[in-house]
């Protein structure tokens, strides 16, 4: 069985438990595994047709470390986390770090960046001198899982969507309890 560089160690180690492959050591690395809980799911596909699956979960929370432009580092704590599924199989989880434009994740070693900022992703793997990363997939998302479902269920409509009080004409002062502006004293 092949392991790819950067994988997702817990996976790997599941399917050496199933294939019954697994020394002491491994059985004892695989409790510490986390389970992957899904609370959405995401698809990205490329030009040629490839498709990138991004599964998004919550976990234990972690502190990384975000260095400004400017050298300034901030500690970025997150419990965020998603696993990525590449078009030839290979997958592995990464968690949240702080970023100034977008939504980045890495692997625990650094070894993967997953990029999101509005539709689109970007998936990397640091170089093998080590020196920046190498882009293996940029993509645009497709409907997700969930938003699919959620197009099958018969939408409840109870009512106006406007609240109280907005899109017609006022009866006097205040006629409603929607939102209003407070003044500060």
């Amino acid at each position: 069985m092949r392991i790819p560089r950067g994988a997702d160690i817990c996976y790997n180690l599941r399917m050496f438990a199933n294939a019954r492959f697994l020394s002491a050591a491994g059985a004892k690395a695989l409790a510490g595994c986390a389970s992957f809980e899904a609370e959405r799911s995401s698809r990205f596909v490329d030009e040629t047709g490839a498709v990138v699956s991004v599964e998004y979960a919550r976990g234990e929370e972690r502190t990384t470390q975000f260095v400004a432009p400017n050298g300034a580092k901030m500690p970025y704590k997150s419990k965020l986390k998603v696993r990525v599924t590449l078009p030839d199989g290979d997958r592995f989880t990464a968690y949240r770090h702080m970023s100034l434009a977008g939504v980045l994740y890495k692997t625990a070693d650094e070894d993967w960046e997953y990029f999101e900022e509005g539709t689109a992703c970007a998936v990397a793997q640091r170089a093998d001198d080590g020196k920046g990363y190498i882009l293996r997939f940029q993509g645009m998302m497709t409907m997700s899982s969930n938003a699919k479902d959620a197009m099958k269920k018969k939408p409840r409509i109870t009512g106006s969507s406007t609240p109280q009080g907005f899109g017609r004409p006022s009866a006097g002062p205040r006629d409603s309890e929607g939102p209003r502006t407070v003044e500060k004293q």
